[in-house]
């Protein structure tokens, strides 16, 4: 693993995402700990092909990481760059919640004015793993058909442009990279589980066109949900989409 002084960011004014940066850099043998911060995307996406909105104003960033650990856990690291967000976002609106929506959604807010400020897609390219994230600085429309309506810092009344934004992020994740290496995941899920939006709560996941309502009742050891249903049945749900039923 390379040292987190050696994390480096580099800049660009406008790309089709900054991930397909970093998908490139990997192939020509960029080291671990790569990244490229992009002012604006022309292409940017989130999970499932689904469309982010990314005008200038946010932060663009991607991260490329070259993980020791046997690919079967990097799912981990989803949630551990989730806790990093959140602990780099979460000083900068200390009035607002901000909370964790599985499987790697950033909310802030509470009730009826809650909304999602940050999203992370996880991307494996060769024998490398590509952390995207993107944060809402700057206000903007709610993209076509998005779950949750969309938030910002601005919105929060908080200032900070998308260098130091994705500076700070960067550190936070070094950081708990280096112990995750060491520890796992059990400590990333006990952390995650104390700031999880929905535990508790009655949701519908939507998986491969299917829906299952329940009771999010636990995050597995495996990073999936554990849902149990209205029949009684427990669910390891490992991908879908998550709709609250009732509110936060």
């Amino acid at each position: 693993m390379s040292a987190s002084s050696d994390w480096s960011i580099t800049t660009l004014p406008s790309a089709s995402s900054s991930s397909d940066i970093l998908k490139q850099a990997a192939q020509n043998g960029a080291p671990e700990g790569t990244g490229v911060l992009v002012l604006e995307q022309t292409a940017g996406r989130g999970r499932r092909g689904a469309e982010w909105k990314s005008a200038v104003g946010g932060m663009y960033f991607s991260l490329l990481l070259r993980p020791t650990l046997p690919v079967k856990d990097w799912f981990g690291l989803s949630f551990l760059s989730s806790l990093a967000i959140r602990e780099t976002l979460a000083p900068l609106v200390p009035q607002v919640p901000v909370s964790l929506k599985w499987p790697n959604d950033i909310l802030a807010g509470a009730g009826s004015n809650i909304g999602k400020i940050c999203g992370i897609l996880i991307e494996i390219s060769g024998d490398a793993l590509i952390v995207g994230t993107g944060a809402n600085i700057n206000s903007l429309a709610t993209p076509v058909g998005a779950k949750q309506p969309a938030v910002s810092l601005q919105d929060f009344g908080a200032d900070i442009t998308p260098q130091e934004l994705a500076r700070q992020y960067s550190a936070n994740l070094a950081r708990r990279y280096s112990a995750f290496l060491q520890t796992g995941f059990a400590p990333v899920r006990e952390e995650w589980l104390s700031h999880a939006a929905h535990i508790g709560n009655s949701v519908a996941v939507s998986v491969d066109g299917d829906t299952i309502t329940g009771c999010f009742e636990d995050l597995g050891h495996d990073g999936t949900m554990v849902l149990l249903d209205d029949q009684g049945a427990r669910h390891h749900i490992s991908t879908g989409d998550v709709d609250l039923i009732g509110s936060l």
